[in-house]
């Protein structure tokens, strides 16, 4: 995924520090063919908080290489979503502070800004998103859905969606760097646990400079620096080796990978069925511990290693965290669960009160107004008002000693993939019964009623489908009385009836096609309906979504727990550590004029 970048002249007495304000990506249509919407990027604000910045080629960009520190350059903070002047015309802003702002590429940033120059590069993002094919004008586009992680901004040559440096941000009436703010104990340990010291130098920072009153934050920098430059001289400290050949300025600091980082990786590839470097979790446990016994006690275990391992954490806990990433991953992989997002809309929820959704009636027609004469009052709409609550949902499994102890490796593995299966399958039946229960909405009537205009009883067929498309066609907006003229995008049917849908659209022996075989709907089986007969017809989700679903701060993917905590001088409790995983969401029908339903008897 592409975005880009511009400058605004800042007033004299400027003190350069390196502080820069960007557009990281504008919504609306990219030089890439991928569109962003303004809710798709509000959504996405707060993730692109804290996201590393580096200098890239454009191929490296493309291909998701030259991720190195040489080629990191600073970090993204203040990110924030700024409205257009229409829809899907706005963009996402945030702060960009360079490391070296006196360094090759501050300098060239700052000389570009000066001479009008800035568009000659620009700011293009690295993330994972869920998208969906579609057309704007005929054209084949990708539409984004969400972000779902945020890799790096990268700043390279042709970028595609937006990305430029918007303002240097030190300007006159702001502070110089002898008139900075001094930090609060937070802002201290965010910062240092920010950077990539070991723990113990992290800890040791933080200690000492939370007592330590007017402290700026060029000072606390300049201690992390003093601390780095010592590590760096202590080769045999496990960290940091290598101090180049001495000379003139030159250093080749290289950075050796700690015991603890080593665990995770030999977790995250135990749970990764495309690596097999990993193949046992007995040794996984025995390599963590020192526990030859497999006793599953503190007091059997090799302490030094333990430490070194795990720092403050627990087996179970970090155990936990890789079977959690591991659960993301198997989350974005696309399932047959996740057709439930053809027929909802998702938006982030704050809290748990109940949420209400208002749609209101369009206007009629505006009369003329002739010359002189006063433009009259229009009849004002009335509105719909659809309300749910979000809740909690959830589940739990356990991984034993013995599991371990026995190496029952398949077993193990199958615990993210049958937690993200279980939360799956829950979450996309709660969506699609809406279609399935036909439960009372928002008017106090069924979803699908002959008041709505929306319900049939014609087996399957191409006049019944032609009659349902044309009942959502004939939708009129409330209080306008105007027809909306939508059709429908989606056929959900039983499995039962998958090969009728289907073979509905194929063309006959003469590749000639008739008026239905023309539609080329979407089928959709859905594999838990019983029924063998009704069949539903709803519109593009992103026309007219029937239905919203919602979750808890934007929260869509599930989370894990460590259940069962470690207690009296064991790793697990009664010889097994249970985790718990949450998902939390809700959702309701929120305009029927997308949906039809053939009830067959």
């Amino acid at each position: 995924m592409d975005d880009d970048a511009i400058i605004i002249q800042p007033e004299d007495g400027t003190a350069y520090r390196g502080r820069w304000r960007i557009r990281i990506i504008r919504a609306g249509l990219s030089g890439n063919g991928n569109f962003y919407s303004d809710q798709a990027l509000m959504e996405a604000a707060s993730l692109f908080n804290g996201a590393r910045v580096f200098v890239k080629g454009d191929q490296e960009h493309l291909k998701g290489l030259g991720k190195d520190v040489r080629n990191l350059i600073g970090r993204l903070s203040e990110t924030a979503f700024v409205a257009g002047n229409g829809p899907d015309a706005g963009e996402l802003q945030g702060t960009l502070d360079l490391i070296e702002p006196d360094g090759v590429i501050g300098r060239k940033i700052k000389a570009a800004w000066d001479r009008g120059m800035t568009d000659l590069f620009g700011f293009s993002i690295d993330a994972m998103c869920v998208s969906v094919k579609g057309a704007i004008e005929g054209k084949p586009v990708r539409i984004l859905r969400r972000v779902q992680k945020v890799n790096s901004l990268d700043l390279i040559v042709e970028p595609g969606a937006g990305g430029q440096v918007l303002n240097l941000i030190e300007s006159k009436g702001s502070k110089s760097m002898d008139e900075d703010e001094f930090l609060t104990g937070a802002d201290v340990r965010r910062i240092v646990e920010a950077t990539r010291l070991p723990q113990p130098a992290k800890t040791k920072l933080i200690a000492h400079h939370n007592v330590t009153e007017d402290l700026t934050e060029a000072q606390l920098r300049e201690a992390i620096s003093t601390e780095a430059d010592y590590l760096a001289s202590v080769s045999d400290s496990g960290k940091v080796t290598g101090l180049g050949d001495g000379a003139g300025d030159r250093r080749d600091v290289r950075l050796i990978e700690g015991r603890g980082d080593k665990v995770q990786k030999m977790l995250d590839a135990f749970f990764d069925p495309a690596d097999r470097s990993v193949r046992s979790i007995r040794e996984v446990y025995l390599s963590v511990t020192g526990d030859r016994n497999f006793t599953g006690l503190y007091r059997n275990c090799d302490q030094g290693r333990m430490t070194e391992a795990l720092d403050s954490g627990s087996f179970t806990e970090v155990l936990g965290d890789s079977i959690a990433r591991r659960i993301l991953k198997e989350y974005a992989n696309e399932t047959i669960y996740d057709v439930w997002r053809k027929l909802a809309n998702v938006v982030p929820v704050a809290d748990f009160r109940e949420q209400q959704r208002t749609r209101f009636g369009g206007y009629g027609d505006l009369p003329v107004v002739d010359e002189s004469d006063p433009y009259l009052a229009l009849s004002s709409p009335t509105d719909e008002k659809a309300v749910y609550a979000i809740a909690k949902r959830g589940g739990t499994e356990s991984l034993t000693l013995e599991m371990i102890t026995n190496d029952d490796v398949g077993a193990v593995q199958r615990i993210p993939r049958n937690l993200v299966r279980a939360a799956k399958r829950t979450l996309s039946k709660f969506v699609l019964d809406f279609l399935r229960t036909n439960p009372v909405i928002y008017d106090d009537i069924a979803f699908f009623h002959g008041d709505h205009g929306n319900l049939g009883s014609t087996a399957l067929g191409t006049g019944s489908l032609a009659a349902g498309r044309l009942a959502i066609k004939n939708q009129v907006e409330m209080d306008s009385g105007e027809k909306i003229g939508l059709g429908p995008r989606n056929l959900w049917v039983p499995d039962t009836l998958e090969e009728t849908a289907v073979d509905l659209f194929r063309r006959n022996t003469e590749q000639d096609h008739n008026f239905i075989q023309s539609l080329s709907l979407d089928v959709i089986p859905v594999w838990y309906w019983t029924d063998s007969n009704d069949w539903c017809l709803t519109t593009d989700v992103n026309d007219l979504p029937p239905v919203e679903v919602g979750f808890l701060s934007g929260q869509e993917e599930p989370e894990l727990f460590v259940q069962d905590h470690p207690s009296l001088g064991s790793m697990f409790s009664n010889d097994q550590v249970t985790y718990k995983i949450r998902h939390i969401y809700g959702g309701a029908v929120t305009d029927y004029r997308g949906a039809y339903k053939a009830v067959v008897t």
